[in-house]
């Protein structure tokens, strides 16, 4: 895990100013102790599945692994990934239950501690992105509807879920006159990263193929495949079929399902750097 890049998203740096100006500087390390075990669970379960680790983003609502491409087309690897963390925040949180009452500690801060961790979990069980529950929902779904197409409705369901978070909580400041900053900031939050995710979605796609290609030039072998696709599939969608774990050889079909030629992966690769993913698959026969 050594050689991760670590980005501070501004919630998280605006949560640390506030409860600097206020005084409350047990109760920041225990956030940062919370977010640190929250997303080392993450990261374990990673390394211990063998994905890369590209880059870690924290959040006040935990930290994001950006992971080797390749674990988007692994979704019983994503799962696993994805739920580490809440996992790990509901022992946290069923840690500060049992040490409540106990007069080494002070209730006030056990009780802090219980609640931040309690919410780290259940706020990241929402199941949308780019929420650890949006990310094992997209491994179980991606099987039948493909990577790129559940992400683009997940990450829909993660912008209506934060615009109706933030509803609520504007809703509430206008009508009682009170804050309620989990679902205000929380709410910005999932509608922000939903959006990003959203665009990403198929430079994901194309980053995860390359990963492979670097891979199979230090491995040499690894198992293949073929995939039969009809004339006027677009690229991008042959793109999202296309396995992280194996080479691909794409037999091109007309209507009548009769041959009309054969692309391998690396060209399906490089028409989509030159064409774009909405081009269709036969356009690259031509090339």
């Amino acid at each position: 895990m050594a050689g991760v890049r670590v980005e501070v998203h501004w919630l998280f740096l605006l949560a640390l100013l506030v409860a600097a100006v206020s005084g409350y500087y047990l109760e920041a390390l225990i956030l940062l102790g919370s977010l640190a075990a929250h997303e080392l669970a993450h990261l374990t379960v990673a390394w211990l599945l063998g994905v890369d680790i590209d880059s870690l983003v924290l959040t006040p609502f935990g930290g994001m692994a950006r992971l080797d491409p390749s674990l988007d087309a692994d979704p019983q690897s994503e799962v696993s990934v994805a739920l580490a963390g809440p996992v790990q925040s509901f022992l946290l949180a069923g840690l500060a239950s049992f040490l409540m009452g106990d007069r080494l500690f002070d209730p006030s801060l056990v009780r802090f501690f219980f609640q931040v961790n309690a919410n780290l979990a259940f706020f990241n069980l929402i199941p949308a992105l780019p929420l650890d529950g949006g990310r094992a929902l997209r491994g179980l779904l991606a099987q039948r509807w493909g990577y790129r197409t559940t992400t683009v409705w997940m990450a829909r369901l993660g912008l209506l879920s934060g615009a109706a978070m933030l509803a609520a909580a504007l809703g509430v400041l206008a009508a009682a006159g009170q804050v309620f900053l989990t679902p205000l900031a929380g709410g910005l939050f999932l509608a922000l990263g939903a959006m990003a995710e959203g665009e990403e979605a198929v430079l994901r796609s194309y980053q995860q193929f390359l990963q492979k290609r670097r891979r199979m030039a230090r491995q040499r072998i690894i198992p293949g495949g073929t995939l039969v696709v009809v004339e006027g599939t677009r690229i991008g969608e042959v793109l999202e079929r296309l396995s992280a774990r194996r080479y691909h050889l794409v037999l091109v079909v007309d209507r009548s399902l009769l041959p009309v030629g054969t692309l391998h992966e690396a060209e399906i690769l490089d028409a989509f750097a030159a064409l774009g993913p909405r081009a269709p698959v036969e356009q690259v026969l031509d090339l």
